[in-house]
């Protein structure tokens, strides 16, 4: 048994990285009107914020197009002839994505080699720590089982939290839906977004500054770091460098013995949450779950 690891750009991974961790990335494709571009490959994040700041004069909405099955295909196709048996295919939530399903159902069509689909229930640094989690197990000689056991843990750690500008593109995209049964009603200033257990993506009030986002995100942060396991925290920014530096020093003045990441919401998110976006993100350090010996 030979296993490949997969996943797309909406885990934030770059093909840098991708190439390092031996892991296969498939660029996430991005609607502009008629216009396709693929992210970090013909579209940085710098340049689809600049695009999505362009294009609301012209009113024009971008989207985030799931993946198609023949991409998964041809891709799958290549590894086959790189002697994979099996591939671990880690996707964004199926809360604001249907492509696990949808690759799910594929799946059983490729004969060649076995897909094996995983919803990391998240999305962005999450989800990429769930991909390098699988691919270091991979690389140590683990079996799928044993692979899925240790996402299975990491995954019951993740929390993913935004402060927006505007709720308006998730109204658009369906991704959030403040009427239904049980969800807050919608009240005045920036909404808040929260990733629930399950992967769907709620809206959880709103905060009229952004220092106050910022406190509520860090107290629940103080939570996860009082467990037993080490604690890997992300500030997540939707191309906004200030307020980032503001947020990063905040976070550090309060847990000085914490490390804390810097991140892009890259396109594939962003088309959700805006170009105002602030978020944190954070789980169980992955390398935690790295056993010391290999196999």
């Amino acid at each position: 048994m030979k296993i490949a690891v997969m996943t797309d750009t909406s885990a934030g991974i770059d093909f840098a990285e991708a190439d390092q961790r031996h892991i296969t990335l498939l660029p996430a494709p991005i609607m502009f009107g008629n216009r396709q571009y693929h992210e970090y490959k013909d579209l940085s994040t710098a340049d689809y914020y600049r695009l999505m700041r362009l294009a609301k004069t012209k009113k024009v909405v971008p989207t985030a197009p799931q993946l198609s099955m023949k991409t998964i295909e041809a891709a799958c196709h290549g590894l086959v002839k790189q002697g994979y048996t099996d591939v671990i295919i880690v996707g964004p939530s199926l809360g604001i994505s249907g492509f696990v399903n949808t690759l799910a159902a594929f799946a059983e069509s490729i004969e060649a080699i076995h897909v094996w689909p995983w919803d990391s229930r998240g999305i962005l640094t999450v989800m990429g720590d769930q991909v390098r989690l699988a691919a270091e197990l991979v690389n140590r000689g683990a079996t799928v089982d044993e692979v899925f056991s240790q996402l299975t843990l990491l995954r019951q750690t993740i929390h993913s939290v935004f402060v927006v500008d505007s709720i308006k593109p998730l109204l658009r995209t369906g991704e959030v839906n403040p009427t239904g049964p049980g969800s807050t009603p919608l009240h005045a200033g920036k909404p808040i977004l929260s990733f629930e257990p399950s992967g769907k993506m709620r809206y959880a009030g709103s905060t009229l500054r952004w220092r106050g986002a910022r406190g509520d995100f860090l107290d629940d942060l103080a939570v996860d770091l009082a467990a037993t396991y080490p604690v890997r925290a992300t500030i997540l920014n939707a191309d906004q460098p200030e307020a980032t530096s503001r947020w990063l020093a905040a976070a550090q003045e309060r847990f000085p013995t914490v490390k804390f990441d810097v991140a892009l919401i890259g396109p594939s998110f962003g088309v959700h949450v805006g170009d105002g976006a602030m978020g944190m993100a954070w789980s169980q350090d992955f390398q935690s779950l790295i056993p010391d010996n290999e196999k």
